[in-house]
């Protein structure tokens, strides 16, 4: 728990008081491998934050599965669009590895928020970083390479390549898993 605060800290420049407070509604749990976190037809009132373990957002298409995120230790996890908008879920989110989780509802957060100010700050700064995220996701689908879509979650997450197999990489990248094992290839080559 404590990377998780310092996480915070840093994050959204709180001071240790404030990122107590914030954590202080939030209530540890442990999910198994395959465990679902999120159904998808059902409306999202809840938020995680990863302590241990790896998660993922998936959609559910003529039988196929599209990965949209994966979350890992230190991150949240919600579907967001549906925590927003009160609407059903359109994607699942469910741990690829045993994890610990601390998770607030909506209700807990909407009465700390209401108590602390700062946590509209937070908020703030939260939708900030995942519109980045989002516009960097999408332009990096339309205009990068699949080798250089492959080399930039490289860098940002060298880990992943160990927790992951190629075909939930291959997914989240929008590529076919034997475009991952050239790109592979051709990196081991060189």
């Amino acid at each position: 728990m404590e990377a998780i605060r310092q996480t915070l800290i840093s994050l959204f420049n709180l001071t240790e008081e404030e990122a107590d407070t914030f954590l202080s509604a939030f209530v540890r749990i442990e999910m198994k491998k395959k465990e679902v976190f999120v159904e998808e037809g059902k409306v999202c009132h809840k938020v995680g934050l990863i302590e241990k373990g790896l998660m993922l957002c998936v959609y559910q298409k003529d039988g196929n599965e599209i990965i949209d995120e994966f979350a890992f230790e230190n991150s949240f996890i919600t579907n967001y669009y549906s925590f927003l908008t009160h609407t059903p879920s359109t994607k699942e989110i469910r741990c690829l590895e045993d994890t610990i989780l601390h998770v607030v509802s909506r209700e807990q957060l909407n009465e700390l928020a209401a108590e602390h100010p700062f946590i509209a700050r937070m908020s703030g700064l939260m939708n900030e970083k995942l519109f980045i995220r989002a516009h960097e996701r999408i332009s990096s689908l339309l205009l990068d390479s699949a080798e250089e879509r492959y080399m930039k979650l490289i860098r940002q997450r060298p880990d992943l390549t160990q927790r992951l197999p190629q075909y939930l990489i291959a997914s989240y990248l929008n590529l076919k898993p034997e475009t991952i094992s050239r790109i592979r290839k051709k990196i081991s080559d060189h």
